[in-house]
């Protein structure tokens, strides 16, 4: 899904939400996992499956922002820089 933001000032506020919500979602799960050590139910298992969602939705903001931003996450894999001998 190709989404595109042409503003810089909007970029930056998306990326700074999908830090903020991976954040929290984080610190969420942790708590919820260490509340409920060994003695999960089906609800807490949902509710754990909803937290990983929302990180991963906000790493897609992160990653909206930073394309609209111009910045590459990624490295090229086609060039290689060699030491000359």
């Amino acid at each position: 899904m190709l989404v595109e933001i042409r503003s810089r000032k909007w970029n930056l506020v998306i990326g700074v939400l999908g830090l903020i919500y991976a954040i929290a979602a984080l610190v969420l799960l942790v708590v919820h996992i260490m509340q409920t050590m060994g003695a999960a139910s089906l609800i807490d298992r949902a509710i754990q499956i909803a937290l990983v969602t929302a990180m991963a939705v906000s790493f897609w903001f992160i990653l909206i922002a930073a394309r609209g931003l111009g910045i590459q996450l990624r490295r090229n894999r086609g060039t290689r820089v060699t030491s000359p001998a």
